[in-house]
């Protein structure tokens, strides 16, 4: 099939992320502008004026290009607005990218980044076009808060064009009555697909946490706050045999499928904050330098992790684009509640800082002094990340002017704990690079470093800590 980019698109958010992803040096950086059909790339889909037969255009579009979808066709709606369109970043592109291979997904994003507007876009996609027949359960830590998010797809989806709102048609109960599709403040029945969108809410016990989705047939599972869900852990382990079912009929009928938990970051003082916290760490970190990758290699990438097959994606409001000014009239929102603020916007996992030894304008000071990698390294066959905080500076005849230390810290295998290499620059003590994995096995990690040291630091000085870590043959 003939793929084309719609490089003229309105919604320059898309644009830009195409620019994002080919400054960083990313070849498949234009899949976000994916369009099948040429015929529409210069059709307005809201145009009152279009016929029928460019309709039928847009709707078979829809049916087959997410991305066409969400940058054509969503219309968020505002305060007084007829809508505006989605605004992609590098947050919610992963998260869609994820979804649409039908990866198991744990999402982090700051406070008011569309954490769970994106979500609510994926799921009215499949709702409408992704798939037939099938259950979607929207789950939260209040029954509320499942039914605001239903609402919030039942809005996005008002705001469609009539043609593509597919809520007007009757579906067949039997062979001689009709009846509109059901649609209340806990349920959504599609009037054609035969889809099904639920809401619960999180258990209020054990035995309910048990029996909550026990055995039901959901190949699309969202938890929103999932840090936040009383007896988390217990509801998925006792749901997740049954998804898995259904995710493999999914499969085997080319449906999508997946586990979605959105959350900000919890209180590692609760047993459902603990879980989600160790759920996150298991899972394999999300990395851009996937989006050249066959689907066959990211699979390897998340088979080679043992404990996890979760996708975590992670953003920071300064990845996302938000400026220190929009940072400083948040925390004034938020009336400067550092705790809340370190959680919600900053993404810390941790303890309250009124345990901490540390006053807050000394957390303050180290969180400003935090960096984000300029460059990601993949080692092992792109099974691990390697982060780089610091060029390297060569000499003419290929070697680092200042030999890298590079540190190892090889875990022994218990608690979860992680191996870790971290590298400096011998003359300065700056951090040049850095990996921290909780499932490399030892001779991966020594493939790791020797892949370092061969093809990018060959002058590098290695110091492997031994302590706890028994010898092997």
């Amino acid at each position: 099939m003939q793929i084309y980019y719609q490089m003229g698109t309105r919604n320059t958010s898309f644009l830009k992320m195409h620019e994002f992803l080919q400054a960083t040096g990313i070849k498949n950086n234009k899949f976000m502008l994916t369009l099948l059909d040429p015929d529409l790339a210069q059709i307005d889909p809201y145009d009152p004026n279009l016929n029928q037969y460019m309709k039928a255009k847009v709707l078979r579009e829809c049916m087959s290009n997410f991305w066409y979808f969400a940058r054509e066709i969503v219309r968020v709606p505002d305060q007084g607005g007829s809508g505006t369109m989605l605004k992609l970043h590098r947050g919610n592109m992963a998260l869609f990218y994820c979804l649409i291979y039908n990866l198991n997904t744990f999402l982090d994003l700051p406070r008011q980044q569309g954490k769970t507007l994106s979500a609510d876009v994926f799921y009215l996609y499949a709702f409408n076009f992704g798939t037939t027949n099938s259950t979607i359960a929207f789950m939260h830590k209040k029954l509320d808060g499942s039914k605001d998010n239903l609402q919030k797809l039942k809005d996005l989806r008002d705001a469609l064009p009539q043609y593509l709102r597919m809520d007007q048609p009757f579906t067949r109960r039997n062979q001689d009555k009709k009846a509109k599709a059901s649609d209340t403040i806990l349920t959504l029945e599609h009037a054609v697909n035969r889809n099904k969108i639920i809401t619960v809410a999180s258990a209020r016990n054990k035995v309910a946490a048990q029996n909550l989705l026990r055995g039901k047939s959901i190949p699309l599972l969202w938890g929103d706050e999932w840090a936040f869900c009383p007896y988390n852990d217990i509801i998925y382990v006792n749901a997740a045999p049954a998804i898995k079912r259904a995710a493999d009929i999914a499969r085997a009928n080319g449906s999508i499928y997946s586990i979605l938990f959105t959350t900000t970051p919890g209180f590692l003082t609760s047993e459902e904050g603990l879980t989600a916290f160790q759920m996150k760490e298991d899972a394999t970190p999300f990395n851009e330098k996937w989006y050249d990758l066959q689907y066959s290699e990211i699979r390897e990438i998340i088979d080679a992790n043992m404990r996890s097959n979760f996708i975590y994606i992670r953003y920071t409001y300064q990845q996302l684009g938000c400026s220190e000014e929009w940072f400083r009239e948040i925390c004034i929102l938020m009336q400067n509640k550092w705790d809340d603020i370190r959680r919600e916007v900053l993404l810390e996992w941790s303890n309250s800082s009124e345990n901490s030894p540390f006053t807050q304008e000394e957390l303050e000071e180290v969180d400003r002094l935090t960096s984000e990698p300029i460059n990601t390294i993949l080692l092992c066959g792109n099974k691990y990340t390697l982060n780089i905080y610091k060029q390297i500076r060569y000499a003419s005849n290929g070697q680092p002017v200042n030999p890298p230390i590079i540190g190892v810290d090889v875990s022994g295998g218990y608690k979860r704990d992680s191996s870790a290499m971290c590298i400096i620059d011998s003359e300065t003590t700056e951090v040049i690079g850095d990996l921290k994995c909780n499932y490399i096995s030892q001779i991966d990690l020594g493939k790791a470093i020797f892949e370092t040291v061969t093809k990018y630091m060959p002058n590098a000085v290695i110091n492997i800590e031994r302590n706890g870590v028994k010898r092997t043959a």
